[in-house]
């Protein structure tokens, strides 16, 4: 989420004075409220608070009544939601003219809300956070981001789970920017206000409590610091059984030791005393480069490899939550970058697995890049008893060993899915590893693990969003077989049990929206494209996939910038990540780029293969094109699994119809492509299949 920033003056006023005259003050965090030049507006309806609070917290502060309906009103007929929505636009057209406001704009296809005649509480915030200052809010209220809009949380299923993201993202931004006003040594009002507000924001957040433990000791209230040792310590032990880190713990140390009540006009040389303890606990000043190399499994049984690959694939994922550093997945054989001056701090996870009494041993090694000098390492057992516990050991090692904060609140999170059985977790684990080929001879084995974990796990968000990537793919895995648009409707309940289940989770949103992208619901498709890049912003996979979408929808300068992000991340790209970068630079009208995208089998569906014969077709090598196209007719029909006859006729119109293209004038440009290559594209219309 980015919502606009106001300039320092907005900040220093109270979302009670009026900027000037016909300005619409919101009060986001909390109950909602709104006014104008001090005159309390009164909104009718819970939909037309929740409506003008998206609208005002969008990064454009417009959207369309498409995108609108399917988030205000996503359990009701298409009639009955948008007469609802005329409804809702109708209110807030009187309510605001009444009130003097003319920001408001509403015409046949979008709604918005002008910039520049409102401002919210949110971006004063934030606003104050990047300039150095904390919100008094931020010191008066606990966990003020989980009162979001608060009392409209059951609102709608769908506006639920955007607002739970949101709420999740402003927590986010908000720490990173208090956590900046952390100083590396010292103390001053802004910092001792900065680590209040973190904990406020989340109590277990340990930096925060050692800057309020060393300043304490410092200023020779040694019981303050002491006291305030005492309520981490017992907060972690209740709620998550663990206790501070080391860090924490050497610091009471050094503070126990420090002179007596009576020696307290000493305070100076006391703080310099824990001059060292500061300088060792002080957040790291950059943001850093994480990057996981493939795991070594040579030792490791075939049978029990999937262990392997899963482990590493949810440990990426676990660190990729996290907006402290960038991470990035290195392939099985790559040689290091050079490195400048202009080069982001980076480290190297390495790990190398071993099979021992029936267990895979793993050995994680953390090692500096700059000079290949090892910080840390350790032995695991990868089990799957205790399969987040370690993750969650590991992330907070590394983040230790790098001098970063995490708390156990948010590590907490990451072991969200703990409580599902060990049996329905390597079940999914191995059905995760056959998706993953998207290879037809894999598909009957992958189709019966994962449809039986609908049945044994109907509360296991990854698995309900796994079935969901299977039923959205099939009919690409499968030449022949068209997408069902009867099936379509029960996919989509069960993406929506998967992101009620776990909003905050990336792939629950990535799937939720490839299933609206099959219903041609194009708004939706987006927002919750859009969504997914919010929560995992440094994962390749998540911003190629959201990407395609935008691609798919029209969005070119989006999907452009998504693709060619995720390739800047990822110094090997996989098989997927390049055929969907080609598909996208086709949409993008860049067919020399798709070409060059596409110059190597990928060993995937054939399917792909349209996208570079369309593209050379359009810039005349029609020889290379008309080849192109013989190779797709000769793979698909090797292994077809349609009902008709793999026909010429038959193979091109499944290839016209396998990818949930949405603007027509890109699908007749395949299309077009396609036929100057040789194929037989007449009758073939868009759209239906």
């Amino acid at each position: 989420m980015t919502p606009a920033i106001g300039g320092a003056s907005e900040v220093a006023t109270g979302i009670q004075e009026a900027l000037a005259s016909g300005q619409l003050a919101l009060r986001l965090l909390g109950d909602f409220a709104a006014k104008v030049d001090e005159r309390e507006i009164s909104l009718a309806t819970r939909k037309a608070k929740a409506l003008t609070a998206y609208l005002a917290l969008s990064d454009n502060t417009q959207d369309t009544r498409e995108r609108l309906v399917g988030l205000l009103w996503s359990e009701s007929d298409e009639e009955h939601a948008r007469a609802s929505l005329r409804q809702v636009v109708h209110d807030l057209r009187l309510a605001f003219d009444n009130a003097g406001f003319e920001g408001f704009r509403a015409d046949k296809q979008n709604l918005a809300l002008s910039r520049d005649r409102r401002r919210c509480d949110v971006d004063e915030v934030l606003a104050a956070a990047a300039q150095g200052t904390v919100h008094p809010r931020l010191l008066d209220t606990q966990r003020i981001t989980e009162t979001l809009l608060s009392g409209l949380d059951n609102l709608d299923p769908a506006f639920q789970v955007w607002l739970l993201t949101k709420r999740q993202l402003l927590h986010d931004r908000l720490t990173l920017a208090l956590e900046r006003l952390l100083p590396r040594e010292g103390d001053s009002r802004e910092a001792s206000d900065a680590a209040l507000a973190l904990l406020n924001l989340d109590p277990t957040h340990e930096i925060a409590c050692q800057h309020l433990i060393r300043t304490r000791a410092a200023r020779g209230d040694v019981g303050g610091a002491l006291k305030i040792y005492k309520s981490l310590w017992d907060l972690l032990e209740a709620d998550y059984d663990i206790e501070p880190s080391k860090e924490t713990q050497e610091l009471i140390v050094r503070i126990k030791q420090m002179p007596g009540p009576g020696e307290q006009q000493q305070a100076p040389a006391i703080a310099q005393s824990l001059h060292g303890v500061s300088q060792m606990l002080a957040p790291a000043p950059k943001r850093l480069l994480i990057s996981v190399c493939a795991f070594q499994a040579s030792g490791v049984p075939e049978g029990m490899r999937h262990l392997v690959d899963g482990f590493r694939h949810e440990f990426v994922a676990c660190l990729a939550r996290f907006r402290e550093w960038s991470v990035r997945t290195l392939p099985p054989v790559w040689e290091s970058e050079p490195r400048t001056w202009s080069s982001p701090p980076e480290y190297i996870v390495e790990g190398s697995t071993y099979e021992l009494n029936g267990t895979v041993r793993l050995v994680v090694t953390l090692r500096d890049a700059a000079n290949s000098v090892c910080i840390w390492s350790e032995r695991h057992s990868i089990t799957l008893t205790e399969w987040f516990e370690t993750q969650e050991r590991i992330v907070r090692q590394i983040a230790m060993a790098l001098n970063i904060h995490v708390s156990a609140e948010r590590l907490r999170r990451l072991a969200a899915g703990g409580e599902i059985t060990l049996e329905i977790h390597d079940r999914w684990l191995r059905g995760q590893a056959l998706l993953l080929q998207m290879a037809s001879k894999d598909w009957p084995a992958a189709a019966a693990l994962i449809e039986s974990l609908l049945a044994d796990a109907p509360d296991f968000s990854p698995a309900l969003s796994g079935l969901v990537q299977y039923r959205n793919i099939a009919h690409i895995a499968l030449p022949g077989q068209f997408r069902d648009r009867a099936k379509h409707p029960e996919t989509l309940r069960i993406a929506q049990r998967a992101i009620q289940l776990d909003p905050l989770d990336s792939r629950a949103q990535l799937a939720l929206a490839w299933t609206y992208q099959l219903l041609g619901r194009m708004d939706e498709s987006t927002l919750h494209a859009a969504l997914a890049v919010d929560l995992n912003e440094n994962d390749p996979w998540t911003l190629m996939a959201s990407g395609q979408i935008c691609a798919y929808c029209g969005e070119y300068e989006r999907a452009a910038k998504l693709s060619a992000t995720s390739l800047r991340i990822t110094p090997v790209p996989t098989a997927p990540q390049i055929a969907y970068s080609g598909a996208i630079k086709f949409l993008c009208s860049d067919y020399a780029g798709c070409c060059d995208a596409s110059r190597e089998d990928l060993g995937m569906s054939p399917a792909f293969i349209i996208w570079e014969c369309a593209a050379k077709a359009h810039l005349g090598r029609l020889d290379e094109a008309r080849a192109d196209l013989k190779m797709a007719m000769e793979r698909v029909a090797a292994d077809w699994h349609g009902q008709q006859k793999p026909t010429r006729e038959s193979i091109t119109r499944w290839l016209l119809h396998v990818f949930p293209i949405a603007i027509r004038s890109d699908w007749e440009r395949l299309a077009e492509g396609l036929a100057a290559a040789g194929a037989p594209v007449e009758g073939i219309e868009f759209g239906p299949w």
